[in-house]
């Protein structure tokens, strides 16, 4: 079996890298609970790029427009804000929290504008859609849907739309003006805490089972992998539209592990736990090579960087004929790659 390879430990008193992404071919992490920028070197370690800002604690989306690097922030209270990396040492804040709302645990870039999903924590006042307005203010584009829509976790573009999941379990649908659409209830009393499009389909990654959905492209989610050696929870997903891996995360069992799905029917683990932290909880591909971010909910030095040792990741072109390329980097939903 592949493994995972720790490339990154913990940086400061940060418990844990709630979201990756490459920008100017780097990797980059937000982190909790200080709400700093964090560069790898390539090498083996984190460079703090960006302190603090506003009292901050987490950094959980970050997001590229027009070649700059943003991040939705978390904070209680006075969170929910929008950060612009300066390229250099320092986050600008260009958006402030709107309506107390604490948390911005998704962003995403859709139609050349930002957006951010809207959390709080086990309150019924989240499940809006910001908009940034590309100077200095989020707006409010979709009130919260309904009572058990109060927090979304995670966005994703597909066919030129904005699709949100989180707290009810369900799957929205951005009508594109003021209101989230609902294009699927909840399955199995299942949280949806990732999103991703994978061979031309959507996926969720679901809290308390661990387990993954597909949706029919109309109105239900249907179960495609149950849950696996007990794992509760799966944090992130990413694919190289040849492969759908998932992140998981338990605080009892050690979530630090890594799945694959078998394109049909179950997950299989391809990588164990390496240091038995509770989870691991952002993905990205990197010059062929998927990185995973931890999280520790005992909190300590616990936002490392993993590597996995397995696959090189290929690239499937639209007749699904597989060339001998290998994928760079894959950011902001688009992709690069090399030939080998």
């Amino acid at each position: 079996m592949a493994n995972w390879v720790q490339v990154a430990p913990g940086l400061g008193s940060e418990d844990g890298i709630m979201s990756l992404i490459v920008f100017n071919d780097k990797i980059y992490g937000g982190t909790l609970s200080g709400g700093r920028l964090f560069e790898w070197n390539g090498v083996g370690a984190w460079v703090q790029v960006a302190p603090q800002l506003n009292s901050q604690k987490g950094i959980y989306g970050l997001c590229i427009l027009n070649d700059e690097l943003y991040a939705g922030t978390a904070g209680s209270p006075g969170g929910g804000r929008l950060f612009k990396w300066n390229g250099a040492d320092a986050w600008t804040q260009v958006a402030p929290c709107l309506n107390s709302m604490p948390y911005i645990y998704a962003t995403a870039v859709f139609n050349g504008k930002i957006y951010g999903g809207v959390s709080t924590t086990g309150s019924s006042d989240g499940g809006q859609l910001y908009e940034w307005n590309g100077v200095d203010a989020w707006e409010e584009v979709a009130p919260k849907l309904d009572a058990d829509s109060w927090s979304i976790f995670a966005l994703v573009v597909y066919n030129s739309k904005l699709y949100g999941s989180g707290a009810d379990g369900g799957l929205l649908e951005w009508n594109g003006v003021d209101a989230w659409v609902r294009v699927a209830p909840q399955l199995d009393a299942q949280v949806i805490y990732s999103l991703v499009v994978h061979k031309n389909k959507i996926y969720g990654g679901t809290w308390s089972g661990g387990r993954l959905f597909e949706w029919n492209g109309i109105n239900a989610w249907t179960e495609v992998a149950p849950q696996l050696n007990g794992i509760d929870g799966i944090y992130a997903l990413i694919s190289d539209n040849q492969d759908l891996y998932g992140a998981t995360g338990d605080a009892v069992l050690g979530g630090d592990r890594l799945f694959k799905w078998n394109g049909v029917d179950t997950w299989v683990q391809v990588a164990p736990p390496l240091n038995s932290l509770d989870y691991t909880r952002s993905l990205v591909i990197y010059n062929g090579k998927l990185y995973g971010g931890t999280h520790d909910s005992g909190g300590g030095v616990n936002g490392r960087l993993y590597e996995y040792s397995g696959d090189i990741f290929t690239i499937a072109l639209p007749n699904d004929v597989v060339t001998s390329r290998r994928l760079v980097a894959a950011a902001n939903n688009k992709i690069w790659y090399e030939d080998i």
